[in-house]
């Protein structure tokens, strides 16, 4: 136990000494995901459906992130109810070296139809989800997306829907020398 004192100092220049590694703020992401759209409350709607979706970004500090969404919902029944999605997110990337937390909130428009009825809704959403780092350049990752449709009032949908998705992405330097 004679080097717990230099274990202990290592430990604690590591966590204090600020790092020049370029984080987030020089990267750019473009991912597609795949999974469970719900609409979790509906009693007349059908509640399960398929999401799939794009998204692609850029860190604008070394946590901070925007994102842009492009998704598309099927939900299959006799009615089939179909929605789009496209949407503007502020992320927080909280790096854990290959593990990276993602917190995020946005806003979105909504195109629904569900046979001969079409209807535009405006929405808001929060995100809470993952990516692991394959590499320096690809990831996998997880999320959820919680939306509250703003304009339900008028709408046929429910006011929530949630997606639940897998994802692949390449990340691109973005830092110039």
């Amino acid at each position: 136990m004679r080097n717990t004192p230099s274990v202990c100092a290592t430990f604690v220049a590591l966590v204090c000494v600020p790092s020049t590694a370029l984080a987030y703020e020089d990267q750019a992401t473009l991912a597609l995901e795949v999974g469970w759209a719900g609409i979790p409350s509906s009693s007349t709607l059908p509640r399960n459906g398929i999401d799939v979706g794009v998204s692609a970004g850029f860190g604008i500090t070394d946590a901070w992130g925007i994102q842009g969404v492009l998704s598309y919902n099927v939900f299959p029944d006799e009615r089939r109810l179909q929605t789009g999605v496209a949407g503007l997110e502020a992320v927080y990337l909280l790096d854990i070296v290959r593990f990276v937390p993602i917190f995020g909130f946005g806003v979105d428009g909504l195109v629904s139809g569900r046979a001969d009825r079409r209807r535009g809704d405006f929405a808001l959403h929060a995100l809470v989800g993952f990516d692991y780092l394959i590499s320096d350049r690809w990831l996998v990752g997880l999320d959820v997306r919680g939306y509250w449709v703003a304009t339900n009032a008028q709408s046929f949908l429910d006011p929530f829907i949630v997606t639940v998705a897998a994802r692949v992405g390449v990340r691109f330097d973005t830092h110039r020398h």
